[in-house]
This record gives structure tokens, sequence and C-alpha cells, in this order.
């Protein structure tokens, strides 16, 4: 799991099925600034030009981009799906 400090940065961020836009929405992040517990992540569908998508654990399982995360960590040093 990727620990250092991970949060959305946007309000209602739709977390997906998959890593891409046409995957079904599962639930939404209502709150900009909700921390995320990210799982692991894989390249995926590009949202303006960033194609790296994160596994969430919580607060809501499921896919998400990294456009709308911020981590303190590498992606290096988070494990690949």
């Amino acid at each position: 799991m990727l620990a250092g400090c991970t949060r959305t940065s946007i309000e209602g961020l739709q977390v997906r099925s998959g890593p891409g836009t046409g995957h079904a929405v599962v639930g939404t992040i209502p709150e900009s600034g909700t921390p995320v517990r990210v799982d692991c992540w894989r390249r995926g569908e590009p949202v303006r030009g960033d194609t790296v998508w994160y596994r969430l654990l919580g607060p809501v399982e499921g896919w998400v981009t990294n456009y709308y995360v911020h981590t303190t960590r590498e992606l290096a040093s988070t494990p690949s799906c």
C-alpha cells in the first residue's frame, strides 16, 4: 500500500471499476482533500495526458486517475497491479 500523504484534489471524484473513464462509476469521493488508501497503480486511459491510475482500498474501493490524487511518494515506490 502507498504510504505518505495521499489525498484527492477535486470535489466529486468518480471512482471507477477499472483504469479508464469507460469503466463504470462505483462510487464518488465528495470532498476535495479526502485522504485515500492506495493499493497499487497501473497505466490506463490518459486523463489530461496522465496515464497512471491508482487502485483505492478506501474510502471507496476502485480506480482513480493520478491526475486527481496528490501524494508525497514517488510512483516507483508504489507497487504496480
